[in-house]
């Protein structure tokens, strides 16, 4: 795997490339980089080059300059990573926030991408009654901090957080310490921009990308709930993955099987 440093205003990002093949980028979503990707990229370079990033203000990619609009920031930077790379259209896996960042990159940039699909976009105008009962998670943070702030987030998502290591290695504590920062950047700046962002449905429709919005199986889930609706606004049904909103990292075999058979329909 090949290290690389993107200098865009404001920010260094840092992306990795591995395998051979037809490019594929993988989209971190939330406070989530490029290691969200470790398990999944193995069963999926004997067949693509994978591009995993650190997204603008997190791990590797900061300190960063922040806009308010941050999923138009991330969408410019993914701009700007897709021109560094020169490979033409490609296909995009994007989870999660990071599905919104690639559905603002659609609107702004049509056609720059072949096939995105888009796993579990939270998108907060699809939540319905679930919005309604959804916490302020921005305002404990500021008034609780990250730890109350990640409780709430994980109850109200439906998610459970992995298991830590029995025996972290320096490698398990560095990373724990770039996620408390990632959490920091997420819960103060990013979610709140996430939760605003609307989809412009006339332009993703009109758009030469093919969009594929995915699910796991948690039916009920907030972001499961939000992609049907979702997929049903754009005129279609959502395609069903493997496991569950980190499907990708907790069953990678199967989830690379199902993204190579959603991929392999474009041709």
């Amino acid at each position: 795997m090949i290290t690389e440093i993107l200098r865009a205003p404001g920010a260094e990002i840092h992306y990795d490339v591995a395998g051979s093949g037809p490019l594929l980028l993988l989209v971190p979503g939330g406070p989530a980089d490029a290691t969200a990707f470790a398990a999944l990229r193995p069963f999926l370079a004997d067949r693509y080059t994978v591009v995993t990033f650190d997204p603008r203000g997190l791990s590797r990619s900061r300190p960063a300059e922040l806009d308010d609009d941050l999923v138009g920031q991330h969408a410019e930077d993914v701009q700007r990573l897709l021109a560094e790379l020169d490979a033409g259209p490609v296909s995009v896996l994007a989870n999660s926030g990071g599905a919104i960042t690639m559905l603002e990159h659609t609107v702004r940039y049509p056609g720059a991408v072949r096939t995105l699909v888009a796993h579990e976009p939270p998108v907060s105008r699809y939540l319905g009654e679930l919005l309604a009962d959804f916490p302020d998670i921005p305002a404990i943070y500021r008034d609780q901090g990250v730890d109350a702030a990640l409780g709430a987030f994980m109850a109200a998502s439906g998610l459970q957080p992995p298991p830590p290591p029995e025996h972290p290695t320096a490698e398990d504590v560095e990373q724990d310490k770039r996620m408390l920062g990632n959490f920091e950047v997420f819960f103060g700046k990013l979610m709140g921009a996430i939760g605003a962002w609307e989809p412009d449905l006339e332009a993703l429709a009109a758009a030469d990308t093919r969009i594929v919005v995915a699910v796991g199986g948690a039916a009920g889930t907030p972001a499961y709930e939000a992609g049907v609706g979702l997929a049903g606004a754009l005129g279609g049904e959502p395609v069903k993955f493997p496991g569950d909103h980190g499907g990708f990292a907790a069953e990678p075999e199967a989830f690379a099987a199902r993204l190579a058979e959603i991929l392999d329909e474009e041709k």
